[in-house]
């Protein structure tokens, strides 16, 4: 067998092997070219800086910015959960609409996106003398705020966003 022939062999065989390895799955890199040695982690809680309105407008826009920047082309990172309690359960009740229309729309186009997943506090809107039932239906809950944080951060292993 001819030298040249060999090498056109082994081109053509390099060639089907990586063909192959590609569309069983492989990837060399991830889409920003970055070797990635850690493992992503299972989620992202946003932080909400200002227990009031204002500091889950800012969590909302932080949300939004990083999904027009990063996260319209990375779809394996789920929606970036925010565990609402305090007075602040209140702006995602319909009786409060008006009050706060800027945010709950803004919640609830990310909502829509997958971007955010909001979980309100139970226990909260019950000594605020809120009725669950007269959430938005984009508003989850979860018994008591707090503990679903540490819950989210200590067992989960979600890190702060």
């Amino acid at each position: 067998m001819s030298l040249q022939r060999t090498l056109n062999l082994l081109v053509l065989l390099a060639t089907l092997g990586w063909a192959c390895w590609v569309t069983a799955g492989g990837n060399l890199l991830p889409l920003n070219g970055l070797v990635q040695t850690e493992e992503q982690p299972p989620g992202y809680l946003g932080r909400i800086e200002l227990n009031n309105p204002d500091g889950v407008a800012a969590a909302l826009r932080r949300a939004e910015s990083f999904y027009h920047g990063e996260g319209m082309r990375e779809e394996e990172i789920p929606p970036l959960v925010l565990v609402i309690h305090g007075s602040e359960v209140g702006i995602f009740f319909k009786e409060n609409y008006s009050q706060y229309k800027p945010i709950v729309d803004l919640a609830a186009k990310l909502a829509a996106f997958q971007v955010i997943d909001i979980r309100v506090c139970e226990a909260s809107a019950q000594l605020m003398g809120l009725d669950i039932k007269t959430r938005f239906p984009f508003v989850g809950t979860v018994p008591y705020g707090p503990a679903e944080i540490t819950r989210l951060i200590e067992v989960e292993k979600y890190v702060y966003f």
